[in-house]
């Protein structure tokens, strides 16, 4: 089972806001944690999920390995909470491109756009999508892909109800517009040599505000 969720809407069961961080849901990000987390993202990063060790993750971060395993009993739950980590950290970069933004439209293309290369930086959560070299077989790349889908596509219709709460854009299914473009930028992350522009900010938005925007529909004022 995953860690239980805040009851916050937008916590997505990964993150919430608290004085002003966005942290895993459910699990406590004590100093040790930290160390420990930044430690296994340089080490998995260069040796691959399958071939690193508890142990190596523990030198990497200067503790004991009994610290490690007090925090994480295994090595995939270690996995997991990085890459949770790493997948707040990503909403943490399209929150503040939404904030930038002073309308609607702006607000959805600069979003997309800002998710997909957000996740392309972060070339360990791609490897693992991907389920590239051995790490496919230790983290099923299926599975892991549903799972950030599903995260993205909460966000996404969490902040189309935000809208309609306001009585803006009434006529759309929040939940379908918002897997579509979930399923999109996920794609475009795996697959990003294609028709549709993914290496440079300002073709990707302008792909955004012609083809996903209208996803909308009407405003309703």
């Amino acid at each position: 089972m995953g860690p239980p969720h805040c009851g916050d809407r937008k916590c997505l069961g990964i993150y919430h806001r608290k004085a002003g961080a966005a942290r895993v849901c459910g699990m406590d990000i004590d100093p040790a944690t930290v160390r420990i987390l930044d430690a296994a993202y340089g080490v998995l990063a260069e040796g691959g999920v399958r071939r690193t060790t508890m142990n190596q993750i523990a030198e990497a971060a200067g503790l004991g390995v009994a610290t490690v395993y007090r925090r994480f009993p295994r090595k995939m739950e270690l996995v997991r909470a990085l890459l949770l980590r790493e997948a707040a950290k990503v909403v943490g970069v399209v929150d503040a491109a939404l904030a930038e933004e002073a309308t609607v439209e702006g607000q959805a293309a600069a979003g997309f756009t800002a998710f997909a290369h957000a996740v392309a930086d972060r070339q360990l959560l791609v490897r693992l999508l991907r389920g590239d070299g051995d790490d496919g077989e230790a983290v099923p790349p299926g599975q892991l892909a549903d799972q950030i889908m599903v995260m993205v596509r909460d966000y996404i219709a969490g902040w189309i109800r935000d809208l309609q709460d306001e009585g803006r854009y009434l006529d759309v299914d929040a939940d379908l517009v918002a897997e579509i473009q979930a399923r999109l930028a996920l794609s475009l992350v795996l697959a990003p040599d294609g028709r549709i522009p993914m290496h440079d900010d300002e073709a990707t938005r302008a792909f955004a505000t012609k083809y996903l925007v209208p996803l909308l529909g009407e405003e309703h004022r």
